[in-house]
């Protein structure tokens, strides 16, 4: 059955689709509650059912969305698109996230400043704005966390996902609230 419904769900998909996963355990639900979202994990849809994740363990890699549906402790799973994306730009933003971070480690140092930095607000004193975007800001594509590599691809080829936010700053619940993206699917795993 959940082989089936995965299946069907990878057919939904289109290149450049933002998938926000929550998955079971401890550390994701830590996670989750230092980012003040249901998600705890950030993918891009690559196409030919691959998806590129950035993980502790691996860095920023490729991987079998069919497997990592049927086999990860996934809760739940939301699906986000822009739709006034044509197929070449969304091929553009494939393309730019595959040459911006394919091999790419996962940065710790980056994860702390995105959880101290935006989550907790520890760096936000009053007048201190360096975590908002400003025009002609260039990407640090050299410290990536999941969120932030999703975040960063969009924002270098030209789409940013948060009007309001550095790319290396943006958390999940920043998909959710971005008025450029459309829920196409959510629900449990099954």
């Amino acid at each position: 059955m959940k082989q089936a419904y995965a299946k069907k769900l990878i057919g939904k998909l289109k290149e450049g689709d933002i998938v926000l996963v929550s998955e079971s355990g401890l550390l994701h639900a830590i996670n989750r509650a230092l980012q003040r979202s249901r998600w705890h994990h950030v993918m891009l849809y690559v196409g030919k059912g691959e998806t590129l994740e950035a993980t502790p363990r691996n860095g920023a890699h490729i991987c079998d969305l069919l497997h990592d549906l049927i086999e990860k402790p996934y809760r739940a799973i939301k699906i986000l698109r822009n739709k006034k994306l044509t197929a070449k730009q969304r091929k553009l933003i494939v393309d730019t996230a595959l040459k911006l971070f394919k091999g790419k480690k996962f940065s710790w140092v980056q994860y702390a400043k995105i959880i101290f930095g935006r989550t907790l607000e520890l760096w936000r004193k009053e007048g201190n704005k360096s975590l908002v975007c400003k025009p002609g800001h260039k990407c640090n594509t050299g410290s990536v966390a999941c969120s932030n590599m999703v975040a960063m691809t969009y924002y270098e080829a030209g789409f940013p996902i948060s009007e309001k936010y550095m790319p290396e700053y943006v958390i999940p619940k920043d998909y959710e609230n971005s008025p450029q993206l459309s829920k196409i699917l959510e629900g449990k795993i099954r």
